[in-house]
């Protein structure tokens, strides 16, 4: 009769059941672990040759079937003690692994003996460059970062006078993108040196390797679970590797370039350039903007108010001349009743001396005289656009005698 192999034999007799009780513990842990289960796996072979021989003696005698149990037992014993010692040596290799990974961990950086190299590399670019250029470039750097420094600490100031309202939060936001700006300064100088450790630990662990023994009857299949647990560590360290790189490239945010290191530097100038120039640009440009725009809208405003004094001021004057027109022709009216109430009263008064003139001496009879009198008056009226502007009148008498 045969097992299968991915099945526990089982056994009926006493001493096993009583060699089972005394190793519970083992046994479980046995079955628990994964790994472990492929070492159990291999000797089934010993295990199937060993159930065949005890149910083959269950023919024989008792005596023959307490001989085959009690090796059985001690085979299975053996077996205990091997899964035990292999259990062992996981854990320590694990710790091994844990501590080899605890010292490839990078150390801090050492500020002293980077400002050295820095050194070095300069004195090396500058004796690359011709004619002193570094230096030159260096000292109007210096100036150029001096004059921007001064500029966009009058400008923060200014920006903060005109904002009454939540100085604080400027002030921090002004000092918040200093700091950021020193941050971003200080992570492109260390960028070169930062990328050569990065390459010489990747060097350092591509060279390394971890190589472990351990004492067990089954070399191979130990081996194989080792493979796959180095293989594993790898995978997660170039991860974290991985991850650590992109990490550090997207927080330092420049290109690596191919070029030399007075490439670098020169690229490393023009972005502190750039930051240093044109941020206090950006900042007195925003204020003049917002400046033209406070212009723009006190200008409306007075354009407006201006055009609705301007509207009032027409209308009055609409309204006025009117009433001179007005006044004018009541005026003109009132000048042509008085000449007509004036040339009544002369009319008047001439009939009335006429009348109260006294009478001359009777003469001789003569023929009556026939006197006739003619009276022509004359009115002249100017008008303008259906308008009376002007009215004048003359009045003549014509007196004829006829005897």
């Amino acid at each position: 009769m045969n097992f299968s192999m991915g099945r526990q034999p089982s056994f009926s007799s006493m001493s096993l059941r009583d060699s089972g009780r005394a190793r519970s513990k083992a046994a479980v842990s046995f079955v628990a672990s994964k790994p472990l289960s492929r070492s159990a796996s291999m000797s089934m072979s010993d295990l199937n040759g060993l159930s065949n021989l005890s149910f083959n003696g269950l023919h024989g005698n008792s005596t023959n079937e307490k001989e085959a149990m009690q090796s059985l037992n001690s085979r299975l014993a053996s077996y205990l003690d091997k899964v035990r010692s292999l259990e062992k040596s996981n854990a320590d290799l694990e710790l091994r692994i844990k501590q080899l990974m605890l010292d490839r961990v990078p150390k801090g950086h050492d500020i002293d003996s980077m400002m050295a190299q820095a050194h070095a590399l300069e004195q090396e670019v500058c004796g690359q460059c011709p004619g002193g250029l570094l230096n030159l470039m260096k000292q109007r750097l210096l100036a150029c970062l001096l004059v921007c420094t001064v500029a966009e600490l009058r400008s923060s100031s200014r920006s903060i006078e005109r904002l009454p309202e939540s100085p604080e939060r400027s002030r921090s936001f002004i000092t918040l993108t200093r700091a950021v700006s020193s941050y971003n300064l200080l992570l492109l100088l260390l960028f070169p040196l930062s990328l050569q450790e990065i390459d010489s630990l990747r060097v350092r662990v591509a060279q390394e390797e971890v190589s472990v023994e351990v004492d067990a009857a089954h070399g191979p299949e130990l081996g194989t679970i080792l493979f796959d647990l180095r293989s594993q560590y790898e995978g997660i360290v170039q991860k974290n590797k991985e991850e650590a790189e992109s990490w550090y490239r997207k927080k330092v945010g420049v290109p690596r370039g191919s070029g030399s290191e007075p490439v670098l530097w020169l690229h490393v100038t023009l972005h502190i350039m750039q930051q240093f120039l044109l941020k206090p640009c950006k900042i007195n440009l925003r204020d003049q903007t917002e400046l033209v725009a406070a212009l723009e809208g006190n200008l409306g405003e007075t354009g407006q108010k201006y055009t609705l004094e301007m509207e009032r001021l027409q209308a009055t004057l609409a309204q006025l001349e009117e009433n001179l027109s007005q006044l004018r022709l009541d005026m003109q009216r009132n000048k042509t009743d008085y000449e007509q109430l004036l040339r009544i009263k002369q009319n008047l008064e001439m009939e009335i001396c006429l009348l109260f003139k006294p009478l001359p001496p009777p003469k001789k009879t003569q023929e009556p005289d026939v006197r006739t009198r003619k009276i022509v008056k004359v009115v002249t009226q100017t008008m303008i656009n259906g308008k009376v502007v002007d009215e004048s009148s003359e009045v003549e008498q014509i007196e004829e005698t006829k005897k």
